[in-house]
């Protein structure tokens, strides 16, 4: 499968009766027993599992909207020091993660951070599109 093809997850719209039970921590959607013949036709193979934002609205209603698929990585790395990754949102905004280990000490993460920031800063300042903050 190519990046470009979409994998088929739910086949097209598909309508039927169903039993919702709502739990403390659970949804549970199953067909009632006179659509066990549509059942099967709603996944092309079988059990699948999706990741997305379920909304239960006034009167029990419920939406899930699953999320992109296929849309790369969240983050694009730029600069990665020992202690620091320097990483990029598809939105363009620059995100700074460090990292210190527990057995550092204060004055050894001072340090550190100090020289690791003016890397940092001096990747920034080469950069030659506008860094917006």
């Amino acid at each position: 499968m190519t990046k470009k093809q979409k994998r088929i997850v739910i086949n097209g719209d598909v309508k039927m009766d169903t039993v919702t039970v709502y739990s403390e921590n659970q949804i549970k959607v199953e067909a009632c027993p006179w659509m066990a013949d549509k059942a099967d036709e709603v996944v092309p193979d079988g059990r699948v599992r999706l990741k997305g934002c379920t909304t239960i609205e006034p009167g029990a209603g419920m939406v899930f909207r699953p999320y992109r698929q296929g849309t790369g990585n969240r983050y694009s790395m730029l600069f990665k020091t020992e202690h620091c990754d320097v990483m990029r949102t598809q939105g363009g905004v620059i995100i700074e993660k460090w990292c210190f280990r527990p057995p550092m000490t204060l004055d050894d993460i001072c340090t550190a951070r100090i020289k690791e920031g003016q890397r940092i800063n001096a990747y920034y300042q080469s950069r030659k599109e506008e860094t917006i903050w």
